[in-house]
């Protein structure tokens, strides 16, 4: 495993509160590992969905899902 590594980052006030009050986070720290997990999911299901591109035959694709 790579070693740890903090970092600082300049986010207007504002502009941070109002995002932890939209997500319901009581401190600064959750909100940034959640918005961090969610990236990473994000990147996840983008690389399945390039590796998986053109895999479906036609009739696996039903119209409903369309």
């Amino acid at each position: 495993m790579a070693a740890r590594r903090a970092i600082t980052v300049r986010i207007p006030e504002p502009r941070l509160r109002r995002l932890m009050r939209a997500r319901k986070f009581k401190s600064q720290s959750d909100l940034v590992n959640a918005l961090l997990a969610e990236e990473e999911e994000r990147i996840r299901s983008h690389r399945a969905i390039r590796e998986t591109a053109g895999t479906a035959r036609p009739s696996e694709i039903h119209d409903r899902l369309l």
